[in-house]
């Protein structure tokens, strides 16, 4: 058997206390994050895309009686949800539309789609749930579309018509 050649042995020896003595360089560190996201229960109303908590007119020059539509979307009214848990949306309406010279009932006045294809209802004095369980979890579900129709019946007087409509978000049971 060879015996290998002492300065074999001398760079191996060498080799290995540089690596034993260069130094390591690391450390570490960690934390816990905690953060708490508190339960919201929020709606905006949007016309033509625009937030509005102020009322708004829908302009319907007629000469005569009829029934008007005026589609919900981009350029027309919608409900925002700003939720992050389940809601219930209710709806209602004050009462008839009162001018100073004549009413139109509030029955002639009616809402549809919500996102869901509600069918074309009239508003009530009382809450109606227009759409249950209404979860968002994507921008694109935030925001639906409310069709709104009104049926001026014939003889109507002329002036302005107003009535205030409410909505109510509720967390969903």
């Amino acid at each position: 058997m060879r015996i290998p050649h002492p300065l074999i042995f001398k760079i191996i020896s060498f080799s290995l206390a540089f690596l034993l003595f260069t130094p390591a360089y690391a450390t570490s560190a960690n934390q816990d994050v905690t953060v708490t996201v508190t339960e919201i229960i929020q709606i905006e109303t949007l016309w033509n895309g625009k937030e509005t908590t102020n009322p708004f007119t829908f302009n319907v020059y007629v000469g005569s009686w009829g029934e008007y539509y005026w589609p919900g979307g981009p350029k027309g009214l919608q409900i925002k949800s700003l939720s992050n848990v389940p809601i219930d949306l209710y709806v209602r309406a004050e009462g008839d539309l009162k001018s100073p010279g004549g009413t139109i009932p509030i029955e002639n006045l009616k809402y549809a789609n919500y996102g869901s294809g509600l069918p074309k209802t009239p508003f009530q004095k009382d809450y109606a749930l227009v759409k249950k369980h209404w979860k968002v979890e994507n921008l694109t579900e935030a925001t639906i579309p409310i069709d709104l129709y009104l049926n001026i019946p014939p003889g109507t007087p002329p002036g302005i018509y107003s009535v205030k409509i409410y909505h109510i978000a509720v967390k969903s049971q």
